[in-house]
């Protein structure tokens, strides 16, 4: 601890040199960053999975992807609200189909070698062309990833994605190769050094986002079993943990320590199948989904850790016209099940505003409407119909309980939870077996709905296909009409959307102030911490 100190000593040392005008990192002259903050001398351990791939571009393990957040970078960052902010990439243009990409001139390695375009392409390409990577989905539609010069990246896609920048928070790491133990060599703001056979992340002193926050030293803990985390954790070997809150099996941790929440693209929803006659019909899909209380649900059987959705894109569009109202509105439900068309506003021909005895009931409670005018599928009969869950996971049981609670709450209506090991639920659904299904799905920065809506997309289990819904589909991805799309998904509703889940990162209390990570950067954000130990 006492050589750390001196370590300390000598970041305030660099301070004052900086203020003198020596130009060190941060610039020179006025604007130059000052690093006044108190270095803290707290213990710092993140996992290391040491049997993991050490190339980011292709290491899957969920521990080392945290671990390389510290170390390397990507073109782009995405932010809270799914915008994709500058990182690696100093400015860009594109037309939806061919995107030019021009580097920052400050960007260089640990090593203190320039990132170049070559190095950029080299990591794209590795993505691209192995199917291992956990980045190689995000790449399929990328036609030729070149360098137009030593600082400029050209990518044109197959097909336009005007969102494309969003995927493109893939770790760039030089390409020739390795670093000290293996480590690709990165930008990130740390880098790795070994010390008395012991290894640290200690700062990178060429990064170009200058003086790092409180957090100098960060010890590597070795596992040899991906599972170990958890446990390191809850002796204290581990500081920093990413867990997910609604799993089959969610971490039961203990003691002192702080949960920071996190914007996700991991959509819950309800899938529907089209054999169904009934559930093929518009006005029923579209009364199922009016009577859902998304925020009660969200606050309840979700933990919290949910954000409530109405259309499937998080965060949810301003100034669409579309009611993202969400609460239950059990009257306009009971009415479009009567077949009832609903308004621009959300309202129904049927609707009797004036009635003292209408109104929603945001627990999903229905009004007091006659009982001669009840749900019905469209030919008289009462709408029945099972909803599948996997049974391994209580909090979509409970969410699919709460679901079917609400939906048998109308006159009409008679819902039956069907819960089923995972197995045999990833069965039924391959096979078609299913009225509705209790779905979850991790979508891409972009929100590219296709695999869910497209005629033969991997997730279309209900067989859906519309040629306008696919129209509007590839006009919002070129730019052309997003509020278009927005506009025929709610009107359409292939498939119900509920919420967005959040994520999860549990740290040691007081390790860390003004800890504000991105969804997929546990360490946006590190030159403002601050710690109270």
């Amino acid at each position: 601890m006492k050589q750390w100190k001196k370590r300390a000593a000598a970041a305030l040392t660099a301070a004052f040199c900086l203020l003198a005008g020596c130009g060190m990192l941060g610039g020179a002259g006025e604007e130059a960053r000052v690093d006044n903050v108190k270095v803290s001398d707290a213990y710092f351990g993140m996992a290391w999975y040491q049997s993991g791939v050490l190339d980011p571009v292709l290491d899957s393990t969920g521990i080392n992807r945290l671990l390389s957040e510290a170390l390397y970078e990507g073109l782009f960052e995405v932010t809270s609200n799914f915008t994709a902010e500058n990182v690696l990439c100093a400015d860009y243009t594109g037309d939806g189909t061919t995107f030019t990409f021009t580097l920052r001139e400050d960007a260089v390695f640990w090593s203190g070698e320039p990132l170049t375009a070559a190095d950029v392409v080299d990591s794209l390409q590795t993505a691209q062309f192995n199917e291992k990577s956990p980045y190689h989905n995000r790449l399929v539609e990328v036609a030729t990833i070149e360098a137009v010069s030593d600082r400029e990246v050209r990518i044109r896609l197959s097909s336009p994605n005007i969102n494309f920048p969003r995927l493109l928070d893939i770790p760039i790491r030089r390409a020739s190769g390795g670093s000290n133990a293996g480590f690709s060599a990165g930008t990130g703001p740390f880098r790795p050094t070994e010390e008395d056979r012991n290894w640290y992340l200690v700062p990178n002193e060429n990064w170009h986002g200058g003086f790092l926050g409180s957090i100098r030293r960060i010890t590597l803990v070795p596992l040899t079993h991906a599972d170990a985390a958890l446990s390191s954790f809850q002796t204290g070997d581990v500081s920093l943990l990413r867990a997910a809150r609604i799993a089959t099996n969610p971490p039961n941790i203990g003691g002192s320590v702080h949960t920071v929440q996190t914007e996700g693209a991991v959509l819950h929803y309800l899938g529907i199948n089209y054999e169904n006659s009934a559930l093929a019909q518009t006005h029923v899909r579209q009364a199922l989904s009016a009577a859902l209380a998304r925020q009660s649900l969200c606050d309840t059987q979700l933990q919290t850790f949910a954000t409530p959705a109405v259309l499937p894109v998080n965060p949810q569009p301003d100034n669409t016209g579309i009611s993202l109202s969400m609460a239950a509105d059990t009257n306009l439900a009971q009415s479009l099940l009567r077949g009832g068309e609903p308004a621009a506003d959300g309202q129904t021909a049927e609707d009797d505003t004036d009635d003292p005895d209408s109104g929603s009931d945001p627990e999903g409670d229905t009004g007091d409407p006659d009982e001669d005018t009840g749900g019905k599928d469209g030919s008289g009969e009462t709408l029945s119909f099972t909803l599948l869950v996997n049974a391994d996971n209580a909090f979509k049981v409970a969410a699919a309980e709460q679901i079917a609670s609400s939906w048998n709450a109308l006159k009409g209506v008679s819902v039956t939870v069907d819960r089923q090991p995972y197995e045999t639920f990833v069965s039924r659904l391959q096979s078609g077996s299913f009225d509705m299904y209790y779905g979850e799905t991790q979508l891409t920065a972009d929100f590219d709905l296709r695999p869910l809506i497209s005629s033969g997309g991997s997730l279309n289990y209900g067989g859906y296909a519309n040629e306008q819904m696919s129209t509007a589909v590839a006009a919002a991805r070129s730019g052309e009409n997003v509020a278009a799309l927005y506009e025929r998904f709610a009107e359409e509703l292939p498939f119900i959307p509920l919420a967005f889940e959040r994520g999860q990162i549990i740290i040691r209390k007081g390790l860390i102030d003004h800890y504000t990570p991105a969804p997929y950067n546990a360490f946006a954000g590190l030159e403002h911490w601050t710690s109270t130990d």
